[in-house]
């Protein structure tokens, strides 16, 4: 898993070109604005963050690969001074920000209904929080569903959101290509080892993704504001 991790540029099916779209919809309406990216992993999409808006940020990562990972891409890039990674539970952070990232975390809490709900609590008035998690695109089979488990629709994961205290500024899902390109780049970090059994691995990740879950998990992307 680290050695798949480590090949990609988020660990989410994002392309570049959503990323600078939704870095662009999260601009700060106001100055002094701080960001909190919980479970961050290498911390790509935080530092963008601050780097484009020219604030400061806080991100929490459990896995401590994860994290010496972003603290050293903070330090080359030179924003080590005002994006402090924090190697901790997210689930224990109890300290709420003005822009809240959560890509693909919610189950830290649970679900994505517990997530929204603690993630309320943890966006200032008048803030943002940009919440992405998976959801079921088509009707799964019966081994899709016992993979992963009983995800929302896209109409359901908005709807848990208006449900936890925020309104939907924007509501989008990542493309079929988004996630082909993850898949193969995932599967290419693990190609990487050059071992037989991750090779085997590989092998049982490409089969379930292409004769299994391409195109009915998708991943829904959400920008919200408390209500």
């Amino acid at each position: 898993m680290a050695a798949a991790a480590a090949n990609l540029t988020f660990n989410a099916p994002l392309s570049a070109e959503r990323a600078a779209d939704l870095i662009r919809r999260l601009a700060p309406s106001g100055a002094g604005w701080r960001a909190l990216d919980l479970g961050c992993g290498n911390g790509e999409l935080l530092m963008r963050l601050c780097e484009n808006h020219g604030i400061s940020g806080d991100g929490v990562e459990r896995d401590a690969g994860d994290g010496e990972r972003a603290r050293l891409n903070a330090t080359k890039r030179g924003v080590s001074d005002r994006v402090t990674f924090h190697s901790t539970d997210a689930a224990t952070w109890d300290r709420p920000a003005d822009l809240v990232v959560n890509v693909g975390a919610g189950y830290v809490w649970g679900d994505a209904a517990q997530a929204l709900t603690a993630l309320h609590r943890l966006t200032v008035p008048g803030g943002k929080l940009l919440f992405a998690d998976g959801i079921y695109q088509a009707s799964p089979s019966d081994q899709v569903r016992e993979t992963f488990g009983d995800l929302p629709d896209l109409a359901a994961l908005a709807q848990f959101a208006v449900d936890a205290g925020f309104r939907p500024l924007h509501v989008a899902v990542s493309t079929l290509a988004e996630w082909d390109d993850f898949e193969s780049d995932w599967r290419a970090g693990i190609e990487r080892l050059g071992t037989p059994d991750a090779r085997a691995f590989a092998d049982q990740r490409r089969d379930g993704y292409l004769n299994g879950y391409r195109g009915i998990v998708g991943f829904g992307w959400l920008i919200l504001t408390p209500a």
